[in-house]
């Protein structure tokens, strides 16, 4: 086997090629970990969201007395009263509850709201929030 170095214990070209290139792949990766966790730190994760979901729908219901929705302000004839449900939507850039499924915003394929696992490809889902009766309930349905 041939020794890289010479005897003056320079390094060879080879040698300073490989250098170069794991300094720039430390460099990417570096960059990209804290990119990563930079989004994570300002977005949260989907059970974050859901918290959210939960403690904006039962303020602005009073406890799922009545409609979520946020500005909404009708408690009995309300336009988001469909069957026996107040029905809003968690727009997540916001943090309001709206009347309309906004764009998908979930991370994760795989979401989960107390016992109930919901599937679908990030991006596109939302939480919609449900309230009847003084209870409120929330589940992960496709977004516009």
């Amino acid at each position: 086997m041939k020794i890289l170095k010479d005897k003056k214990g320079r390094i060879s070209l080879l040698e300073l090629i490989v250098i170069i290139l794991l300094i720039i792949e430390g460099a990417y990766m570096l960059t990209k970990g804290f990119g990563w966790y930079a989004d994570n730190a300002t977005t949260g994760d989907d059970k974050l969201l859901v918290n959210t979901a939960d403690s904006t729908a039962r303020v602005n219901s009073l406890n799922g007395q009545f409609c979520p929705v946020s500005d909404c302000g009708s408690h009995g004839d309300c336009i988001h009263l469909k069957g026996e449900y107040y029905i809003g939507y968690f727009d997540s850039k916001t943090h309001h509850i709206v009347g309309y499924a906004p764009k998908g915003y979930n991370q994760n394929n795989e979401m989960i709201i107390g016992e109930e696992t919901y599937y679908g490809a990030p991006g596109t889902m939302v939480i919609e929030i449900r309230c009847k009766d003084g209870e409120v309930y929330l589940r992960w349905v496709k977004g516009s």
